[in-house]
């Protein structure tokens, strides 16, 4: 088609070239543009600080629960021990001596 309007004069090489220079122009300036918003698109907003900031919650509560569970199962042995002792003392006759001493 462009070789047929040339051909009869209709296009000239000067058309061609302004046609061409401009077009390959705004394909220069289309790529940037293109090329600076696929950059800034798929840039992330360095989500690595706010996962580092989870995480160091995550651990301090972690400790906080091992710390409660630890309290209480020494809670849960301590009374099973004095229970055991109660029950133990109550067999040979000596919680009643302990109860009247102290009091």
């Amino acid at each position: 088609m462009i070789r047929e309007l040339y051909a009869r004069g209709i296009l000239t090489m000067e058309m061609l070239h302004t046609i061409a220079r401009e077009n390959v122009t705004m394909y220069d300036i289309l790529a940037i543009l293109l090329f600076i918003i696929r950059k800034n698109m798929y840039a992330s907003p360095a989500p690595r600080p706010i996962q580092n900031q989870i995480l160091t919650t995550i651990n301090a509560d972690i400790k906080d629960l091992k710390r409660d569970m630890l309290t209480l199962k020494n809670d849960m042995n301590r009374i099973q021990n004095e229970t055991e002792w109660r029950s133990e003392a109550r067999s040979q006759g000596l919680w009643n001596d302990c109860i009247f001493n102290h009091i």
